[in-house]
Protein backbone atom coordinates (compact mmCIF):
# COMPACT_ATOMS: atom_id res chain seq x y z
CA UNK A 1 0.00 0.00 0.00
CA UNK A 2 1.30 3.17 -1.07
CA UNK A 3 1.99 5.31 1.92
CA UNK A 4 2.35 9.15 1.93
CA UNK A 5 6.10 10.18 3.50
CA UNK A 6 5.98 13.19 5.80
CA UNK A 7 9.46 15.04 6.29
CA UNK A 8 11.22 16.56 9.21
CA UNK A 9 14.39 18.43 8.54
CA UNK A 10 16.64 20.41 10.77
CA UNK A 11 20.18 21.99 10.65
CA UNK A 12 20.55 20.38 14.06
CA UNK A 13 20.08 17.24 12.80
CA UNK A 14 22.16 14.31 15.59
CA UNK A 15 22.10 17.46 18.09
CA UNK A 16 19.08 17.54 19.27
CA UNK A 17 15.85 15.16 20.25
CA UNK A 18 13.97 14.22 17.29
CA UNK A 19 10.54 14.46 15.88
CA UNK A 20 8.73 10.83 16.58
CA UNK A 21 5.46 8.85 15.96
CA UNK A 22 3.37 9.83 18.58
CA UNK A 23 2.73 5.96 19.77
CA UNK A 24 6.47 6.21 20.65
CA UNK A 25 5.40 8.75 23.32
CA UNK A 26 2.51 7.16 25.49
CA UNK A 27 2.80 8.29 28.76
CA UNK A 28 3.79 6.19 31.56
CA UNK A 29 0.58 6.19 33.28
CA UNK A 30 -1.51 5.48 30.94
CA UNK A 31 0.76 2.45 30.15
CA UNK A 32 0.50 0.83 33.85
CA UNK A 33 -3.36 2.01 33.59
CA UNK A 34 -5.05 -1.40 34.10
CA UNK A 35 -8.41 -2.13 31.90
CA UNK A 36 -10.37 -2.48 35.19
CA UNK A 37 -9.58 -1.61 38.62
CA UNK A 38 -11.21 -4.13 40.09
CA UNK A 39 -13.29 -7.75 38.81
CA UNK A 40 -16.54 -5.21 38.26
CA UNK A 41 -17.28 -4.57 34.76
CA UNK A 42 -18.34 -1.17 35.78
CA UNK A 43 -14.60 -0.28 36.84
CA UNK A 44 -13.39 -0.27 33.25
CA UNK A 45 -11.03 2.65 32.46
CA UNK A 46 -10.41 4.32 29.87
CA UNK A 47 -7.67 1.80 29.02
CA UNK A 48 -10.49 0.60 26.96
CA UNK A 49 -11.30 3.25 24.95
CA UNK A 50 -10.18 3.41 21.43
CA UNK A 51 -11.02 7.08 20.83
CA UNK A 52 -8.89 7.53 23.45
CA UNK A 53 -6.06 5.71 22.47
CA UNK A 54 -6.51 6.90 18.77
CA UNK A 55 -6.12 10.50 20.09
CA UNK A 56 -3.20 9.58 21.99
CA UNK A 57 -1.39 7.66 18.98
CA UNK A 58 -2.35 10.13 16.46
CA UNK A 59 0.27 12.02 14.21
CA UNK A 60 4.10 12.78 15.27
CA UNK A 61 5.54 14.40 18.31
CA UNK A 62 8.40 17.36 18.39
CA UNK A 63 9.60 16.78 21.10
CA UNK A 64 11.82 19.45 23.22
CA UNK A 65 15.36 19.60 21.69
CA UNK A 66 17.27 19.92 24.86
CA UNK A 67 16.94 20.21 28.92
CA UNK A 68 14.93 23.40 29.57
CA UNK A 69 14.49 25.12 32.89
CA UNK A 70 11.38 27.78 33.82
CA UNK A 71 12.20 30.04 36.43
CA UNK A 72 9.94 33.04 37.42
CA UNK A 73 11.86 35.92 38.67
CA UNK A 74 9.77 37.38 41.99
CA UNK A 75 11.80 40.29 42.23
CA UNK A 76 11.83 41.19 38.02
CA UNK A 77 7.76 39.70 37.81
CA UNK A 78 9.13 37.62 34.69
CA UNK A 79 10.31 34.39 33.27
CA UNK A 80 13.20 33.06 32.74
CA UNK A 81 14.64 30.26 30.30
CA UNK A 82 17.61 29.07 30.98
CA UNK A 83 19.32 26.36 29.12
CA UNK A 84 22.42 24.11 30.26
CA UNK A 85 25.81 25.78 29.91
CA UNK A 86 26.89 23.57 27.03
CA UNK A 87 24.00 24.37 25.38
CA UNK A 88 24.06 28.13 25.94
CA UNK A 89 27.66 28.33 24.92
CA UNK A 90 26.46 27.14 21.25
CA UNK A 91 25.29 29.19 18.30
CA UNK A 92 21.97 27.50 18.58
CA UNK A 93 21.12 28.87 21.90
CA UNK A 94 19.51 31.90 20.37
CA UNK A 95 17.18 29.40 18.45
CA UNK A 96 16.20 27.24 21.42
CA UNK A 97 15.54 29.59 24.33
CA UNK A 98 11.48 30.71 24.20
CA UNK A 99 10.48 34.57 23.14
CA UNK A 100 7.19 36.78 23.71
CA UNK A 101 4.60 37.72 21.82
CA UNK A 102 2.65 41.35 23.14
CA UNK A 103 -0.34 40.61 24.91
CA UNK A 104 -2.63 42.90 22.38
CA UNK A 105 -1.79 40.46 19.86
CA UNK A 106 -4.65 37.83 21.41
CA UNK A 107 -7.90 39.27 22.68
CA UNK A 108 -8.75 38.95 26.23
CA UNK A 109 -11.27 36.48 24.99
CA UNK A 110 -8.88 34.03 23.48
CA UNK A 111 -6.37 33.84 26.19
CA UNK A 112 -5.65 30.45 28.07
CA UNK A 113 -8.46 31.08 31.15
CA UNK A 114 -5.88 28.51 33.31
CA UNK A 115 -2.44 30.69 32.47
CA UNK A 116 -0.42 31.42 35.53
CA UNK A 117 1.55 34.06 33.27
CA UNK A 118 -0.05 36.71 31.58
CA UNK A 119 2.78 36.25 28.90
CA UNK A 120 2.44 34.56 25.52
CA UNK A 121 5.39 32.86 24.66
CA UNK A 122 6.30 31.08 22.03
CA UNK A 123 8.38 27.67 21.80
CA UNK A 124 11.13 27.73 19.38
CA UNK A 125 10.89 24.84 16.93
CA UNK A 126 14.11 23.56 14.74
CA UNK A 127 12.38 20.90 12.50
CA UNK A 128 11.07 22.03 9.28
CA UNK A 129 7.96 19.97 8.45
CA UNK A 130 7.45 19.02 4.59
CA UNK A 131 4.44 17.45 3.44
CA UNK A 132 3.42 15.81 -0.11
CA UNK A 133 1.31 18.33 -2.33
CA UNK A 134 -2.27 18.67 -1.05
CA UNK A 135 -1.36 18.06 2.37
CA UNK A 136 -1.11 20.27 5.39
CA UNK A 137 -0.47 19.77 9.31
CA UNK A 138 -2.27 20.66 12.27
CA UNK A 139 0.08 22.08 15.07
CA UNK A 140 -1.59 22.02 18.73
CA UNK A 141 -1.29 20.36 22.30
CA UNK A 142 -0.18 16.88 22.69
CA UNK A 143 -3.50 15.21 23.64
CA UNK A 144 -4.48 13.70 26.54
CA UNK A 145 -1.27 14.27 27.90
CA UNK A 146 -0.94 16.77 31.45
CA UNK A 147 1.63 19.52 30.80
CA UNK A 148 2.46 23.13 32.13
CA UNK A 149 1.64 25.15 29.06
CA UNK A 150 -1.23 25.27 26.48
CA UNK A 151 -0.35 25.61 22.99
CA UNK A 152 -2.93 27.65 20.85
CA UNK A 153 -2.97 25.47 17.73
CA UNK A 154 -2.64 26.43 14.00
CA UNK A 155 -2.94 24.55 10.84
CA UNK A 156 -0.09 25.53 8.13
CA UNK A 157 0.01 24.30 4.66
CA UNK A 158 3.16 22.46 4.86
CA UNK A 159 3.63 21.38 1.38
CA UNK A 160 4.52 25.02 0.02
CA UNK A 161 5.75 26.78 3.56
CA UNK A 162 9.67 26.69 3.94
CA UNK A 163 10.44 27.51 7.23
CA UNK A 164 10.24 25.84 10.98
CA UNK A 165 6.62 26.57 12.67
CA UNK A 166 6.76 27.63 16.04
CA UNK A 167 4.19 27.53 18.31
CA UNK A 168 2.59 30.52 20.56
CA UNK A 169 1.78 28.94 24.39
CA UNK A 170 0.66 30.51 27.42
CA UNK A 171 2.23 29.04 30.88
CA UNK A 172 -0.46 27.22 33.09
CA UNK A 173 1.92 25.61 35.80
CA UNK A 174 3.22 26.79 39.03
CA UNK A 175 5.36 29.55 39.46
CA UNK A 176 6.61 29.35 42.88
CA UNK A 177 9.77 26.99 41.85
CA UNK A 178 11.40 26.39 38.61
CA UNK A 179 10.24 23.62 36.59
CA UNK A 180 12.62 21.71 33.82
CA UNK A 181 11.26 20.35 30.65
CA UNK A 182 13.26 17.40 29.69
CA UNK A 183 15.20 16.92 26.41
CA UNK A 184 12.56 14.35 23.99
CA UNK A 185 9.64 14.73 26.12
CA UNK A 186 6.46 16.17 23.95
CA UNK A 187 6.55 19.59 23.16
CA UNK A 188 3.98 19.74 20.25
CA UNK A 189 2.00 16.93 18.48
CA UNK A 190 1.66 17.63 14.42
CA UNK A 191 -1.25 15.60 12.52
CA UNK A 192 -0.71 15.88 8.78
CA UNK A 193 -4.15 16.02 6.97
CA UNK A 194 -5.08 15.63 2.81
CA UNK A 195 -7.20 19.30 2.19
CA UNK A 196 -10.39 18.56 0.50
CA UNK A 197 -13.64 20.22 -0.04
CA UNK A 198 -16.57 19.19 2.18
CA UNK A 199 -20.35 20.45 2.34
CA UNK A 200 -22.48 19.87 5.23
CA UNK A 201 -25.77 18.10 5.07
CA UNK A 202 -28.62 18.12 8.56
CA UNK A 203 -30.73 15.18 7.77
CA UNK A 204 -33.82 13.80 10.29
CA UNK A 205 -32.94 10.68 11.77
CA UNK A 206 -36.37 8.39 11.79
CA UNK A 207 -36.25 7.19 15.39
CA UNK A 208 -38.01 3.54 16.08
CA UNK A 209 -37.98 2.41 19.31
CA UNK A 210 -38.06 -1.46 18.61
CA UNK A 211 -34.85 -1.19 16.23
CA UNK A 212 -33.43 1.07 18.72
CA UNK A 213 -33.86 -1.14 21.88
CA UNK A 214 -32.65 -3.72 19.78
CA UNK A 215 -29.42 -1.96 18.61
CA UNK A 216 -28.78 -1.56 22.36
CA UNK A 217 -29.21 -4.69 23.38
CA UNK A 218 -26.66 -5.90 20.61
CA UNK A 219 -24.53 -3.22 21.78
CA UNK A 220 -24.34 -4.19 25.63
CA UNK A 221 -24.44 -7.80 24.72
CA UNK A 222 -20.67 -6.72 22.92
CA UNK A 223 -19.97 -4.48 25.39
CA UNK A 224 -16.27 -4.50 25.52
CA UNK A 225 -14.03 -4.57 22.29
CA UNK A 226 -17.24 -3.98 20.31
CA UNK A 227 -15.95 -0.53 18.80
CA UNK A 228 -13.00 -2.20 18.19
CA UNK A 229 -13.71 -5.08 16.49
CA UNK A 230 -17.21 -3.71 14.56
CA UNK A 231 -15.96 -0.05 13.52
CA UNK A 232 -12.90 0.66 13.88
CA UNK A 233 -9.71 1.08 11.92
CA UNK A 234 -6.51 1.09 12.38
CA UNK A 235 -3.95 4.16 11.91
CA UNK A 236 -0.40 4.20 10.91
CA UNK A 237 2.48 6.96 11.23
CA UNK A 238 5.63 5.38 10.89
Amino acid sequence: MLQNKIVFKSLFKGFIAAPQPSVLHLPEHYKKLKSFLNDSVTSITVKKCIPFLDASTVGYIIPFPVDIRFRYDKEQEQVVWELSDVISSTAMSHNIKPSAHPNFQIPNELRQPHRTVEAVFKWMNLWKVITPPGYSCIFTQPFNRVNNFKIIDGIVDTDTFDAEINFPFYWTGPIDKPYDLKQGTPMAMVIPFKREKWKMKLELEKFDPVKHDLKVLKRMSKIFDNYKTKYWSKKEYR
